[in-house]
């Protein structure tokens, strides 16, 4: 399966303007397009997370993102179909 998107956590919210927003991660300072992000949240101390594709994280840190902070996307699932069973057959239900 392949890391669609990435949960970033940073310390510190520096700034914003209407296209970006400036947080602080690991001790640097990184500006990130309101456009690509996802489930931006702040919490009381101006610190919080946020959404990104892989590819932005890998173009901002210059790394892969790992497995641990991966958001997975199914971008297509089919369901497998199942025989109905009836509830007589099922050991359990029975008194």
């Amino acid at each position: 399966m392949i890391i669609k998107r990435v949960r970033i956590k940073f310390e510190k919210l520096f700034g914003e303007t209407p296209k970006a927003f400036l947080v602080k991660i690991n001790n640097g300072e990184y500006w990130f397009p309101w456009r690509y992000t996802y489930n931006f949240t702040v919490n009381k101390k101006l610190g919080g997370h946020f959404e990104c594709p892989a590819w932005l994280y890998k173009e901002k840190f210059g790394e892969e993102p790992d497995e641990s902070i991966a958001t997975w996307i199914v971008e297509k699932h089919t369901p497998e179909k199942k025989e109905a069973v009836n509830s007589n057959e099922i050991n359990e239900l029975k008194k």
